[in-house]
């Protein structure tokens, strides 16, 4: 759902496009039919329109693969895999109705071909990047670089409109299988799959969920932005450009943070959002603001095997008054994730519109500030071969864009923590990214106990 602000800046960009592109969707306003997007298709695809070069919402995955690859097997599990799940096969379109998806009838996919002289970040970059034109194209692409003969890079990037990273396990595992199949001369074997998405699509606009709405627009009326201090001016339009700084948290800190936890009856997730609230707390001198958290959104059993996006966000409001100790603050944040929580099917789209926050295109609403932990690695994204084919994750360039003005992502490494800390580009140079990353660690470290 988009609200009313949303629609009028759409209104503003779109009185911008050039006539021969305008043009065309005039043509587009007139078409009937269709099926509905989410809600949260549907904010996607504003954020596509209003900024079609943004590409923070491209989930990328690429594998180097080594053995006889067959490019027609893979073309062909491919194939396969777009007539099973019908999202990518469709085209968003503007229509009288509003912004619609239209679902093309199976049939082949595209295997870009090139081949790797070099560097494969460069190529790779420019794969990820490029941008997306939901009106005409899949949601999703796939290429094969050849280095050798018995070396290639397999690069997937499906738009979040269509995926998000739970979808993307589930691609890669069917992938494995239906590329086995092919090159063993079978039918693959693959469960059917429960429900169709623009069924999950549709009901999700229809479900009410108004005593969820009401609750958290209650507990998130009123909250103020998140003002970290800038290196540069903030531009009068968000434009998502963005950078990454890596880091790293010991196994021994990761060790002391989970004895803290089982004392505080909290999960390490807790403790770890605690000690991000309370990094940015003192960086911006703030005491209340809010942190989106990435959830997969897959409530139900059935939607578990089905490619589509059902991510959703929740907005867990930090409360920071009176210079709480690490063990108050952990157990503020408990109750805090454990409200938004149990009302985690209220869609983050829904939720802003309740709000009825200040019109405002410098900034993204309510959360300026994501925070995500992966608690284990998807085996069926990170399996060793597909098919007879010795397979290796490529971690690549990623993108140019962030979805908020500081995210952290951890994920675990040996015995401790990996992360990686997006931000704008715009507002922050390196430098203060590097101190936030190393005031982050150095906060955790507070949210342990000895042995």
């Amino acid at each position: 759902m988009i609200s009313p602000d949303l629609r009028a800046a759409l209104l503003d960009r779109l009185a911008k496009v050039p006539p021969e592109r305008r043009e065309a969707l005039r043509r587009t306003l007139g078409e009937k039919g269709g099926l509905p997007l989410s809600p949260g298709q549907e904010r996607v695809w504003f954020l596509s329109r209003f900024d079609p070069e943004d590409t923070s919402y491209h989930v990328p995955w690429c594998v180097w693969l080594r053995g006889p690859v067959r490019p027609e097997a893979l073309a062909g599990a491919f194939a396969r895999i777009a007539a099973r799940h019908e999202v990518l096969r469709a085209r968003f379109r503007m229509t009288g109705e509003g912004p619609r998806q239209f679902i093309l009838p199976p049939g082949p996919v595209t295997l870009e071909r090139g081949e790797l002289l070099g560097d494969p970040a460069p190529p790779v970059d420019a794969f990820v990047n490029r941008p997306f034109d939901l009106e005409v194209e899949p949601p999703w692409r796939v290429a094969l670089l050849r280095v050798t003969g018995e070396r290639m890079l397999l690069c997937i990037v499906l738009h979040h409109i269509a995926a998000d990273g739970w979808a993307l396990d589930v691609l890669m595992r069917e992938l494995a299988e239906c590329y086995a199949a092919a090159v063993e001369g079978r039918e693959p074997d693959l469960p059917d799959l429960p429900m169709r998405f623009t069924e999950y699509a549709a009901s999700e606009r229809n479900r009410d969920s108004g005593p969820q709405l009401a609750f958290l627009a209650e507990r998130l009326a009123g909250t103020p932005n998140l003002d970290l201090p800038a290196d540069r001016p903030r531009p009068p339009r968000w434009t998502g450009h963005g950078a990454a700084v890596r880091f790293e948290v010991p196994g021994e800190v990761v060790r002391g943070l989970e004895r803290f936890s089982r004392r505080e009856r909290c999960t390490p997730f807790m403790v770890l959002m605690a000690a991000f609230q309370a990094t940015l707390g003192a960086t911006a001198g703030q005491r209340d603001f809010c942190v989106g958290v990435p959830v997969a959104g897959r409530s139900r059993a059935e939607y578990a095997p089905m490619i589509g996006s059902f991510a959703n966000t929740l907005a867990v409001r930090a409360d920071l008054s009176g210079d709480p100790a690490p063990g108050e603050l952990a157990r503020r944040v408990r109750k805090a994730v454990i409200e938004v929580m149990t009302r985690a099917d209220a869609p983050y789209e829904k939720v802003i519109a309740a709000l009825r926050l200040p019109r405002d295109l410098s900034r993204l609403p309510l959360c300026q500030a994501m925070f995500a932990l992966q608690n284990t690695p998807q085996d069926d994204m990170l399996r060793p071969a597909i098919g007879d084919l010795e397979a290796e994750f490529y971690p690549g360039p990623g993108s140019r864009y962030t979805k908020a003005e500081v995210a952290v992502q951890l994920w675990p490494l040996g015995d401790g923590l990996a992360g990686i800390l997006d931000y704008s580009a715009d507002l922050f140079a390196e430098r203060s990214m590097r101190a936030l990353a190393d005031r982050f660690t150095g906060t955790v470290a507070r949210f342990t106990l000895p042995a």
